[in-house]
């Protein structure tokens, strides 16, 4: 590269760890469920080799009647270890998996293309992409999954255009990808056999690598294989698919009527759930309606990016003899398989690899602008929407995330936390029906000891680890319990405070039990979320 092309690398390198690792400790302002779950299933696993349910080094990690991939459990024992316990530990994976994700496309779109122009500008999307930043500062297998997926293509890119030597590599990163998140289990698996058959003439001059890297590739499996007839490798998918009989009586609607109606009705699911990944909408123009999988007023992609996106598939679709093209080709087609098995609509988190092939036809389309352009107003342009982006990043993901998603990172939980400090002497028992992560989100932030906890959780956990039904995990930790609020033993107990949200305690209930006001949670807008009474004499007596 030249020196006015390593300085751009450098530039963008520099912005994309900027917008994934600046406050990541404050922005997302707490931890959700799952992040919750991985953050204390690794700390367990640091001090004692054991998940939080007392399982010695899990090959799934079981969690509010799910299972977890653990590759992200397992790499964040790292930061905690030197970071300590904290929002900045937990977030610190993800975020370096974004910065390695943008470095890979870099080196995969060059060595495919060896062109320096579209690699730097494939840098630049994805390191700026909404979708890639939010989801690099935020706790989820996701991130894990397309980083070691991207490895593994760039193993097998090095493979075919350097050494075959790199193939046994790529076996294993995409082996590993498989045990990160669900849906690389699908799209590693028919990438690697895509590429094997584009390649095959070199693969079979080849054969002793490739079969050794297939054999490497079948032992990273064998722990699939080991849960495979248990109730945890398939769990997910059971939990979130349309192929069962309920699904089709309640949704089937005419075609339960037809002739072979039910596979009617899975083909006629799996076509919609597809397509919808496909609209420019849910692409360029509408949030994903999730809160946790979501910035406020931002898509996926910036608006503007769907001009180079059109032009971007007309080169696409021109060159389609060309490799690169054809691989992208694929990327785009098995990387919506997963969640279009699945009847969420438009579960941005499962397609992270298919967002990865839209923002290389984006990256394709500026490219072609940049041929065709006079490369002074190309740059102005490019410097203008990059400064523009960066401020819509900074709007949504750092100022209206903070304030209008808050709750969905437990803020008032763990305010609560702080508050209790100034109460030493007293127990409270927390009402949390509506957050299901508060009592290990509390559990973390306390750094409650993970042996006494495991005691507790294993005790409530009827049968095998991987195949137990799902239990209602309630949390004691030190002078707090979540749990609902037994209105007949409750108000009796001494030194005692009530904590609920704003539906926990009705004004009427207040006054029937004779509660005494003790203080209230609010969240970064100024609006009550939680509130605490304490019971008196007299709320014993006439309960």
């Amino acid at each position: 590269m030249k020196f006015k092309d390593w300085l751009f690398f450098l530039g963008i390198l520099l912005i994309s760890i900027a917008v994934r690792f600046y406050g990541l400790s404050r922005v997302p302002v707490g931890l959700n469920i799952d992040e919750a779950s991985q953050g204390y299933n690794a700390y367990s696993l640091l001090l004692t080799g054991k998940d939080r349910y007392g399982e010695v080094a899990p090959i799934l990690f079981r969690s509010f009647g799910s299972f977890q991939p653990p590759i992200y459990t397992y790499l964040t024992t790292l930061p905690i270890k030197f970071f300590g316990p904290s929002i900045f530990s937990i977030h610190f994976v993800s975020a370096v998996c974004g910065v390695v994700s943008v470095l890979v496309t870099f080196f995969i779109v060059f060595l495919l293309t060896k062109n320096i122009s579209l690699s730097l500008i494939t840098m630049l999307v994805l390191g700026l992409s909404p979708w890639s930043v939010f989801f690099s500062r935020m706790a989820t297998e996701a991130s894990t999954g397309i980083c070691f997926f991207l490895l593994g293509f760039w193993a097998l890119v090095l493979s075919v255009k350097k050494s075959v030597k790199f193939f046994p590599g790529a076996c294993f990163l995409l082996g590993i990808a498989t045990h990160a998140y669900y849906s690389e289990r699908i799209v590693a698996l028919l990438f690697l056999f895509a590429f094997l058959v584009l390649n095959k003439k070199f693969f079979l001059k080849n054969i002793k690598y490739l079969i050794f890297g297939l054999v490497i590739l079948g032992i990273t499996q064998i722990p699939h294989l080991l849960l495979f007839s248990s109730g945890a490798f398939g769990r997910r998918l059971t939990q979130v698919n349309y192929f069962g009989l309920d699904s089709f009586l309640n949704n089937g609607g005419d075609l339960r009527h037809w002739p072979l109606g039910r596979w009617l009705f899975v083909v006629r699911e799996f076509l919609s759930q597809y397509t919808a990944y496909l609209s420019p909408k849910n692409l360029f123009f509408d949030p994903d309606q999730q809160p946790a999988r979501s910035m406020p007023d931002i898509s996926v992609f910036y608006s503007y990016m769907i001009a180079p996106f059109i032009i971007g598939l007309g080169v696409l679709f021109r060159n389609m003899a060309n490799f690169f093209h054809r691989l992208l080709l694929l990327i785009i087609v098995f990387g919506l398989i997963p969640a279009a098995l699945t009847f969420d609509p438009f579960y941005t988190l499962r397609v992270l690899v298919f967002l990865w092939g839209i923002g290389l036809i984006i990256s394709l389309g500026v490219n072609e602008l940049f041929v065709k352009l006079n490369k002074s107003l190309f740059l102005g342009i490019g410097l203008f929407l990059s400064l523009a982006s960066m401020f819509s990043l900074y709007k949504s993901g750092y100022v209206l995330t903070k304030y209008e998603r808050s709750e969905v990172y437990g803020y008032s939980y763990i305010k609560l936390l702080e508050t209790t400090d100034k109460y030493p002497n007293k127990f409270f028992i927390v009402d949390s029906p509506r957050d299901l992560g508060t009592g290990i989100r509390m559990a973390f932030f306390k750094r409650y000891d993970p042996a006494k906890l495991q005691t507790l959780l294993k005790a409530r956990m009827k049968g095998g680890y991987y195949n137990a039904p799902e239990i209602d995990e309630l949390y004691s930790v030190d002078n707090m319990e979540v749990r609902g609020i037994n209105w007949e033993k409750d108000l009796c107990l001494e030194n005692v405070i009530l904590v609920g949200d704003v539906l926990a305690f009705s004004e009427t209930q207040v006054k029937e039990h004779k509660l005494n006001f003790e203080f209230v949670i609010k969240d970064l807008t100024g609006e009550t979320r939680l509130k605490a009474y304490s019971p008196t004499l007299e709320s014993c007596i006439i309960k």
